[in-house]
């Protein structure tokens, strides 16, 4: 049957999709508006099955603070070119999503895709809608969420990073709390941290590292007429070395020219704040892994469905890069 341009203009209007997309799948739906909206939709699982194995390494960082500053949530969401970052759907599906975690608090990454976005359907539904629009490969990265007396979030003007930090004894009220806990934000940005303190660091990784380092010492011909004891001081000394490198209240505070560590320098500030969390969130594939002290946020993989490859339509285009 024929295909008025009418409905095309409409099923366009409300799917944001080409105009011979919409069309063709009017084709398929015998003029039926709602059936063609199901035909796109299956279409976007066979793109997002398509499009799965390609590497997203672009994409931003959505952020969401309560109003009483005791809640925060942060959120990676990857795609592939600079294009799609930029392309304002992709930004709003950004600004929901970190909306819908703060609101819904979700547990994992399985509770957060099937968790309803604002608009109608599960979060997992609207990455695949935004797969089919976009024709990109585009998952949702690493999220957190913490909790405190005040939560307080730096992000890098690249959109593309960012820290969290929750302290307890203060409030974002206080600007002196909150220009602490930006700074420790970007600290946390900057130094990546592993973990909050050394209690937390993983006992096997330590064993390692000391392994190693004995290993080295051990076959240093400079140490040949050492004492075994000695180079175990020493060994000692570089592990210790090695683990403040990787705690964050041990790490030197970037932003303290007395070279102080994190902790010393918070207790130092005035503020009377202790640092009880944190976390770090970026849109490369790695970082987006980063364990918080609350629990641990994975990158959230939208399961493709089985459908046969289909030929790959053109990209949205999205508006030119600008300064963040």
């Amino acid at each position: 049957m024929g295909i008025d341009a009418k409905s095309v203009k409409e099923l366009r209007e409300k799917t944001g999709l080409p105009m011979m997309e919409c069309k063709h799948a009017l084709e398929k739906a015998d003029g039926d508006i709602s059936l063609a909206i199901d035909e796109l939709r299956k279409s976007g699982a066979k793109a997002e099955a398509k499009l799965a194995g390609r590497k997203a390494e672009q994409g931003l960082i959505g952020s969401y603070v309560s109003d009483d500053g005791k809640l925060g949530a942060l959120v990676s969401v990857c795609c592939e070119t600079e294009p799609v970052a930029n392309n304002e759907d992709f930004q709003k599906f950004v600004q929901d999503l970190v909306a819908v975690i703060g609101a819904a608090k979700p547990a994992d990454r399985d509770a957060l895709l099937e968790t309803p976005m604002s608009g109608g359907g599960s979060v997992k539904d609207g990455v695949t809608e935004l797969i089919n629009r976009l024709r990109e490969n585009i998952s949702i990265g690493g999220f957190s969420l913490i909790e405190a007396d005040a939560v307080v979030q730096y992000v890098h003007f690249d959109n593309r990073k960012a820290g969290m930090v929750g302290l307890a004894g203060g409030s974002v009220a206080d600007e002196a709390v909150g220009t602490l806990g930006k700074d420790l934000g970007m600290h946390i940005v900057f130094s990546v941290p592993q973990c909050l303190s050394r209690d937390k660091l993983d006992p096997e990784v330590v064993a390692k590292e000391k392994e190693i380092r004995l290993a080295a010492a051990q076959n240093d011909e400079k140490n040949a007429n050492k004492p075994e004891e000695i180079l175990e001081k020493i060994v000692e000394g570089q592990v210790n070395k090695f683990i403040a490198g990787q705690c964050f209240l041990e790490q030197e505070f970037i932003r303290d020219d007395q070279k102080r560590s994190v902790e010393d320098s918070v207790a130092a500030s005035g503020t009377g704040v202790t640092v009880t969390d944190y976390c770090y969130i970026a849109t490369d594939a790695e970082s987006s892994e980063t364990e918080t002290e609350t629990g641990e946020a994975p990158p959230a993989e939208v399961p493709a469905e089985e459908a046969p490859a289909e030929e790959e339509t053109g990209k949205a285009e999205g508006p030119e890069e600008s300064e963040a």
